[in-house]
């Protein structure tokens, strides 16, 4: 089994007149390029259009629900009609992704992909209409069965991290529990205080001076429960975080962009129509956002939680966690008769610069980025004032050598070593020969160091 990677970058274009499209391949733990192709995607004016159709359909049922509406209320005629939404919606995008130069840019894919091969396919665009396409529906993903689908925007960096961090023993997460009205957000605060090896504070509908601990602290894990809105346009969001104030998540982006410094990894919104939320956090590199595409069902939203943080807690990456999630809603739970689409709507932001985290990873203590840990020296070891003050003291250690060495040989001349001459043999003289074997003619003045038996030396005058 082999963890690939393939990054589906759309650049411009529009449904229209179509897209071009890049198509990147990689290993996804050692980031091995296998294949890189290009090529276009085809003009598809109805696709949109059909997913505009789903749209509107389930959002009155998702609202009903949403609100607690009886079943009664949600009659068979409309359900029957967002799934009939759906089925049109379905083919549509496969006809559009099964169209001829579409397929030959996959046949360059398939010799590296096998059907075991847990695969993280992200969609990579700055167009917020190619953000809200079902992209699991297409059917190439029952040949890959552990394929996760996420979202990206061009451009993506690693997040600048404070020199200093270092992530505590346990999971720190900042729970925000916004305006509760028509939803039951305390079964997400039990959920989160059952989590094993986790930190978790509070913000209970907390007005916008009170969110200074996103600002002061470091939290690996950010979340958001109440009520939540995308702009029009898709490309923006508000946040009610309390019955009185809805702020537009663009207000907080100082703020935000401080906690990402300080070491936050995942923001989680569970909460309606995040997409907007999701698109516009993309543009201060946070490593990962877990968005609801849509109006949530309040039974989805907590059940996505419960079984999301079960299974990322216990082992399974992020992106297996969120796909294993998805389908215990969809088979163990009647919502799909109710909502059609509802168990699709969780859907990861990716910032490709980064790698997906384990929950291992977030309580582990991480060494200081090498780059950053480098520069950090660098700025230490040529600062003006610590060469100045290095090059004086250099320059006084080397006096004091030079002088100390000077009164050594004063207080210790310099004596030669006698030198024993082996032709000395039965000479009479009882002292020592020069190198010729010449007798020496007087005693030498010179004495053996330690001792005042008179020696001569070589190099004494000899007659």
């Amino acid at each position: 089994m082999g963890k690939k990677l393939i990054v589906f970058k759309i650049g411009e274009g529009c449904f229209e007149k179509g897209f071009s499209v890049t198509i990147r391949l990689t290993e996804d733990d050692s980031k091995d390029l296998l294949v890189e192709t290009e090529g276009r995607l085809p003009p598809s004016p109805s696709v949109y259009q059909s997913y505009i159709n789903w749209q509107s359909s389930y959002r009155s049922l998702a609202i009903s629900l949403r609100l607690g509406a009886a079943s009664a209320q949600v009659t068979n005629v409309a359900v029957t009609e967002c799934q009939e939404y759906i089925n049109i919606l379905k083919l549509d995008l496969n006809q559009w992704l099964e169209n001829t130069e579409v397929q030959s840019l996959l046949f360059a894919l398939f010799p590296h992909l096998h059907q075991e091969d847990l695969i993280r396919f992200v969609i990579q665009t700055a167009d917020v209409r190619l953000w809200q396409l079902p992209w699991h529906l297409w059917s190439v993903w029952h040949l890959y069965p552990q394929t996760e689908i996420a979202l990206s925007k061009p451009n993506c960096q690693k997040p600048n991290r404070s020199n200093d961090l270092n992530n505590p023993q346990k999971v720190r997460i900042l729970a925000i529990l916004g305006d509760r009205r028509g939803i039951d957000v305390e079964r997400d605060r039990r959920v989160l205080n059952d989590l094993p090896n986790a930190e978790v504070v509070f913000l209970d509908q907390p007005n916008l001076a009170e969110l200074t601990p996103l600002w002061e602290q470091s939290w690996q894990i950010l979340f958001f429960a109440g009520h939540s809105s995308s702009h029009n346009n898709s490309e923006g969001g508000l946040l009610q975080i309390n019955p009185y104030e809805t702020i537009d998540i663009q207000r907080l982006k100082n703020t935000l962009a401080k906690a990402i410094h300080n070491g936050l990894e995942l923001a989680i919104f569970n909460s309606c129509d995040g997409l907007g939320l999701g698109f516009n956090l993309s543009d201060l590199q946070l490593p990962q956002t877990i968005i609801m595409r849509e109006a949530v069902p309040d039974e989805v939203a907590q059940e996505f939680l419960k079984f999301f943080l079960q299974a990322y807690a216990g082992g399974e990456t992020l992106y297996q966690a969120v796909k294993d999630t998805k389908a215990k809603i969809q088979d163990l739970y009647h919502l799909e008769q109710q909502a059609p689409g509802s168990s699709w709507l969780p859907v990861i932001c990716q910032n490709l610069a980064v790698d997906p985290p384990l929950w291992s990873d977030l309580a582990r203590k991480k060494k200081k980025s090498v780059n950053n840990s480098r520069n950090h020296l660098f700025s230490k070891i040529f600062n003006p004032k610590i060469v100045l003050i290095s090059g004086l003291a250099l320059i006084v250690v080397v006096g004091l050598i030079m002088t100390g060495l000077t009164l050594l040989q004063k207080s210790f001349p310099t004596v030669t070593k006698p030198i024993r001459n082996p032709l000395k043999g039965n000479c009479e003289c009882p002292y020592d020969l020069d190198t010729t074997g010449k007798q020496c003619g007087e005693k030498s003045a010179y004495s053996r160091p330690g001792g005042s038996q008179p020696v001569c030396f070589v190099g004494d005058k000899i007659n």
